[in-house]
């Protein structure tokens, strides 16, 4: 790295700048198994999981999040081929808008004790993708974030 090379203070940037766009989801009766077996086919730690027309998580939201950790603290005592995605999603799902600073967000992970917070766009309120600690440090070392999946720009 160079070190002459001056890189954006946490303050300089929005979530924006540091979320991965897209979301991998799912239906609150998936079972974990498949949960799993979607972190493993896109690579990704947190899986959104969302409610349909009448249905809804607890406390009424209809966005929750499962981790890599509540899986495998779900694993431990359950059946993951019989328990819903709906037992062990948080919910709701911790949110953030796009244009929100990066250093707020970063706090309410802190606070929320969370690794992934779902990016809302600010007008219409739907997802535009997660924001994650790993995001968070690679805005902060100055790599700009590439998807393998995506070609560079």
């Amino acid at each position: 790295m160079d070190a002459s090379r001056s890189y954006p203070a946490l303050g300089d940037l929005r979530v924006i700048d540091a979320m991965h766009p897209g979301l991998v989801s799912c239906s609150l009766d998936t079972p974990l198994r498949a949960v799993a077996r979607l972190m493993a086919t896109y690579r990704v730690h947190a899986i959104l999981v969302t409610a349909h027309g009448e249905e809804k998580l607890a406390g009424g939201a209809v966005w929750g999040m499962i981790t890599d950790d509540d899986l495998l603290r779900a694993a431990e005592g359950a059946d993951v081929d019989q328990e819903p995605a709906r037992a062990v999603a948080a919910s709701p799902a911790v949110t953030v808008t796009s244009s929100e600073p990066l250093a707020g967000a970063v706090k309410l992970m802190v606070e929320q004790g969370v690794s992934h917070l779902v990016v809302l766009e600010g007008r219409s309120g739907h997802p535009l993708g997660v924001l994650s600690t790993l995001d968070v440090a690679r805005a902060l070392a100055g790599f700009p974030e590439r998807h393998p999946f995506r070609h560079p720009a």
